[in-house]
């Protein structure tokens, strides 16, 4: 074996040569590889049997891949896929991604209410999210939700490595590369068909173990066994092996990536064994038969058989590549499994391609009939006389073809024209697409903008908003269960694989809490409603309460100058300064004088009134008394007199309460200053 100097500083090994290593001196390495095997190949069998046509269909319809699997009838020809499952599966995979990961601060650490030095949570938050950014663990993250909407299940394996970071520096005014060691706890996203769980376990740390099964390159592991991470003994019975059609491959058939031979490249087929192992043959393994694990790690099962937490990987189906006890201090497994809506007494869950499997089949099914009927309609049959038609003639329409015929035309051919394409194909399509809608709770938005009205058929707004906001429900519901399931698991074991390899960085263990955002079709829901509620507002109301809703408004919004419109209205709504409050003030201790002094004109006209009323009355009794012949004229005049009398003492009355009320106002405004006066003071 020979080493070989890269450019990168990164010593690679030769692929095995002549020189063998007896790594079977004992029958360690193949007992405990059988054993590992012999389970997983059965429980892969089991998964099979119940999920792998089923997945292989989900995946070739968000694909739009074909395959013959997928023919409703046997004289099908269309090979048409209609995009409603695929694209029900990619929006609500969209709106569960926006929930969770659309904040920068994804995640958030809670300190111990006990704990008066709050400093250190958010060292410590900053530095988790500074690493998972560093690894791309929202991009994992997405990859997991996708699976889980295809699939039912989203899956993450958790993998600790020791990568040399570089750095610039300056020596001696040169600048200079250098290195040095860190950990990162990388997430890696495991598709269902690669993952082979126990089948009478319903979580991943209730069965006796579980694997990940999958294809590597033989230099991914010829690097490794040079790092000290797989054992240099493989490397003798290292070698490629082409991949075995095992039926798990959910794009097998449509994807020329499904299968690998060494032709193609030098595969090398790796399961990943995470559980309890018998101790006897890790031990011979891994220390030569000495006891070497302490007794709170070493269980027995129902056999009296020593069992021990370990961690396995194997080549091959039969070289063990690395063998060891479970190295982490919580004994916890590395793999996380998340369902989309979980299954009742399940490990499976239930995806959006389940579903919508049922309607999207119907779908394609109407689809592809139609498009095989237009074969008979669009292009042109004849029926011919053949003992009529001169031999050896070929047999085709086009324009301009001569036809030669033994006789008149009209008698030997005859266009044929078989059915005609049902109107009423178009409506089941669309009711095949709203089923689609129906069993997925996706909203579809080109569906419902067609013609002013939805897919029900009601008014668009009101029904729109309806349909949108079932989406919502189904949206969150998906997302609370993917948060609870894989999201916290994954940060909280990043954080112990943190807090193990890298204490000085990571001193403390902490609870912590997801920080979900508002997905894309809940701000439409909620920009649509104040939208409406905006233009419900009558004049009358105060403007700052117009401000609100429209700074509401903006927050949901994608506009590229979101922060400076909510800096301008922050500004319109914040109180006024001190010099703005004086000037109020001022402003209305000058309309209260204006109205007083209005008041007091008002009084003076009054009184002006009832003097000039008097000099009537004096003069009406003084000619009274000298037209004695007018004393019944007098005494209509004195009835008239009278009647104003008691109006000018009504409004003397009136002139009394409202000397009495500006009194009173008087009154108040010297107090209020006196109030503001003694309050400036005290500021």
């Amino acid at each position: 074996m020979s080493e070989v100097q890269t450019q990168g500083n990164e010593v690679l090994v030769d692929p095995p040569g002549e020189e063998r290593v007896d790594i079977l001196k004992t029958n360690a390495d193949a007992a405990l590889a059988g054993w590992i095997i012999g389970k997983v190949d059965k429980w892969e069998d089991h998964r099979n049997r119940g999920y792998s046509r089923k997945w292989k269909e989900y995946w070739r319809m968000w694909r739009g891949l074909w395959h013959t699997d997928d023919k409703t009838r046997q004289s099908e020809r269309s090979r048409l896929i209609s995009p409603a499952l695929s694209q029900a599966i990619e929006s609500s995979a969209a709106e569960v991604e926006t929930i969770l990961l659309d904040k920068s601060n994804w995640i958030d650490l809670q300190d111990d209410v006990a704990d008066g030095q709050k400093e250190d949570v958010n060292i410590s938050r900053n530095s988790l999210l500074e690493d998972l950014d560093a690894v791309k663990a929202k991009n994992v993250c997405r990859e997991a939700i996708l699976n889980s909407a295809i699939f039912g299940t989203g899956i993450i394996k958790l993998n600790v490595v020791i990568e040399d970071v570089p750095r610039l520096e300056r020596v001696n005014g040169r600048l200079e590369r250098k290195t040095s060691e860190k950990v990162f706890v990388v997430p890696e996203s495991i598709r269902p068909d690669e993952f082979i769980p126990d089948p009478s376990a319903k979580t991943i740390n209730e069965g006796l173990g579980c694997a990940v099964r999958f294809i590597k390159p033989q230099h991914y592991i010829l690097e490794k066994i040079k790092t000290g991470e797989y054992r240099k003994e493989a490397l003798a019975l290292l070698a490629p092996a082409a991949k075995q059609r095992r039926g798990y491959e959910a794009d097998f058939g449509v994807d020329v990536a499904a299968t690998l031979d060494v032709a193609d490249a030098e595969p090398i087929e790796v399961t990943e064994w995470q559980g309890k192992v018998p101790f006897h043959l890790l031990d011979a393994i891994m220390n030569g038969g000495q006891d070497f694990l302490p007794a709170d790690m070493i269980l027995h099962d129902a056999s009296e058989e020593t069992l021990v937490e370990a961690i396995v990987t194997i080549a091959n189906g039969s070289i063990i590549l690395k063998a060891m006890a479970n190295p982490f201090t919580m004994q916890d497994r590395g793999i996380i499994a998340s369902p989309w809506e979980a299954v009742p007494g399940r490990f499976w869950g239930r995806g959006v391609g389940e579903k919508g499997w049922n309607p999207q089949k119907g779908l394609d099914a109407e689809v592809r009939s139609r498009q095989d009927s237009l074969q008979f309609i669009s292009a042109p049959m004849i029926g011919v006389d053949a003992g009529r038609m001169p031999k050896g003639f070929r047999m085709e329409v086009k324009g301009g073809k001569v036809w030669p015929t033994n006789g008149p035309p009209n008698e030997i051919v005859q266009p044929i024209q078989i059915g005609n394409l049902q109107q009423a194909t178009f409506a089941h399509a669309s009711e095949m697409e709203r089923m689609v809608q129906m069993g997925t709770g996706a909203f579809d938005t080109a569906q419902a903008l067609k013609g002013g009205q939805t897919q029900s058929g009601a008014n668009a707004v009101g029904a729109n908003s309806m349909m949108m906001g079932s989406f919502v429900k189904r949206a969150k519901r998906a997302a609370s269960t993917i948060s609870e399931n894989l999201i916290k698991p994954l940060v909280q074991k990043s954080l112990w694989r943190y807090m193990q390899f890298d204490p000085q960085r990571y001193p403390s263990d902490f609870n912590f809490r997801v920080n979900s955002a508002m997905g894309i079709m809940a701000r439409e829901v909620e920009t649509m409603q104040l939208t409406q509620l905006l233009g419900m507002m009558p004049q009358e109301v105060a403007p700052q309460v117009a401000l609100a809703v429209t700074k509401g408004i903006v927050e949901l919004s994608s506009v590229t100058n979101k922060n400076e419109i909510n800096a301008a209205i922050d500004q319109a709504l914040a109180p006024p300064s001190e010099e703005e409050k004086a000037q109020q003030a001022e402003l209305q201790r000058l309309q209260f004088v204006a109205a007083k002094a209005d008041a007091e004109a008002k009084l003076l006209e009054n009184q002006k009134t009832m003097a000039e009323t008097r000099k009537t009355l004096n003069e009406a009794l003084v000619a009274a008394r000298k037209a004695s012949v007018e004393e019944r004229k007098q005494d209509g005049e004195e009835a008239r007199i009278l009647l104003q009398l008691e109006e000018l003492e009504e409004a003397r009355q009136a002139n009394k309460l409202d000397e009495r009320r500006l009194d009173l106002e008087e009154r108040r405004v010297v107090i209020d200053e006196k109030d503001a006066g003694k309050a400036e003071s005290s500021s």
